[in-house]
């Protein structure tokens, strides 16, 4: 089987790049594609990081699996993108700068069109070339620019219509993160309309996804990424794609819903709670103060719960999502 017109050898690991356009000046634009091919039959496992450009955790985790692969080991396929969206990785930026109708979230853009504009093409691309022809994807990210995020997997949708639910359950407990997100169909991921997400669309066809975030963007959080090189190493070995054992991880923490605390004041944001900690509902957890130092709003948690997310900017506007609650 090819992936975007690469085809594997039995027992070799093959490195292509695609070109799947041109930038203004006629550069090719290409797509980093990796096989690795066993030498017995099995499964395919795609595993993709860098969908937003600015998500350099996920891209570092995906070059070191594959840094670290041994096709001889390999038992079917795995295939491995380690940037996805390459226009937007040029400028570490969520999307694709130079984009005629600026600023296109590929991840908010599934199916995409094959002959669209390029965000929708490579969304396209991705989905079909890679995630439909595959048992099961992994599909690393890191949190929005200017916050950081625990690391956790998360089960979209957390029923079974479609059939894989299974899969994408027994790799987020093998995954190694502290928690899992058991996410309803079709609700949003804090204020994200996540209809047209690869997770989405991916049900849809009936492919298995699992996604799993980890720390900021425009950095390589080192602390998460040995975890995350852990835990898609893990899952490797749990569906069969590859010899070995399981390293035992802790049970992750199971959570159903996420609460936003938005500031209603702009100015200097000083959060006062980490990533992970327990807190309560009216709990202080930090405060916004104005250009001379005073404090002009205390900032509450909206419910009881754990903090996912939290803002990293020490200087916000009016409505920024200074902590994420998980419950």
């Amino acid at each position: 089987m090819a992936f975007l017109g690469v085809t594997g050898k039995s027992g070799a690991i093959v490195r292509e790049r695609v070109a799947i356009g041109e930038l203004p000046d006629g550069t090719e634009i290409t797509i980093p594609v990796a096989v690795a091919r066993g030498t017995k039959d099995g499964p395919t496992l795609y595993v993709q990081g860098g969908l937003h450009g600015d998500e350099l955790t996920g891209i570092a985790v995906a070059r070191r699996v594959l840094a670290g692969l041994d096709a001889s080991k390999v038992v079917g396929t795995v295939v491995i993108v380690p940037i996805a969206n390459v226009p937007s990785h040029l400028t570490r930026s969520r999307g694709y700068l130079s984009e005629e109708r600026w600023l296109i979230d590929v991840n908010r853009s599934f199916p995409g069109d094959r002959h669209g504009l390029l965000s929708h093409r490579i969304a396209n691309i991705l989905l079909e070339e890679f995630v439909v022809a595959s048992d099961l994807t992994i599909d690393l990210h890191s949190a929005l620019d200017g916050c950081n995020i625990a690391p956790f997997s998360y089960l979209d949708p957390a029923d079974d219509d479609n059939g894989t639910l299974e899969i994408r359950e027994r790799v987020a407990r093998v995954l190694g993160l502290p928690y899992v997100y058991r996410k309803k169909r079709g609700t949003n991921l804090g204020t994200s309309n996540m209809s047209a997400t690869l997770n989405t669309q991916s049900d849809i066809r009936g492919a298995a996804v699992s996604i799993a975030e980890m720390g900021e963007s425009r950095r390589v959080t080192e602390e998460f990424a040995d975890l995350g090189v852990r835990g898609v190493r893990n899952a490797m070995v749990e569906i069969g794609v590859l010899e070995g054992d399981l390293v035992d991880v802790p049970a992750p923490q199971e959570f159903t819903s996420i609460a936003i605390r938005h500031v209603e004041r702009g100015g200097g944001l000083q959060i006062t709670v980490a990533l992970g900690d327990e807190v309560t509902s009216g709990q202080e957890i930090g405060t916004v103060v104005d250009a001379f130092g005073d404090v002009v709003e205390r900032l509450t948690s909206p419910t009881d719960g754990f903090i996912l997310r939290r803002m990293e900017l020490g200087s916000v506007t009016t409505g920024a999502e200074a902590v994420w609650v998980a419950s």
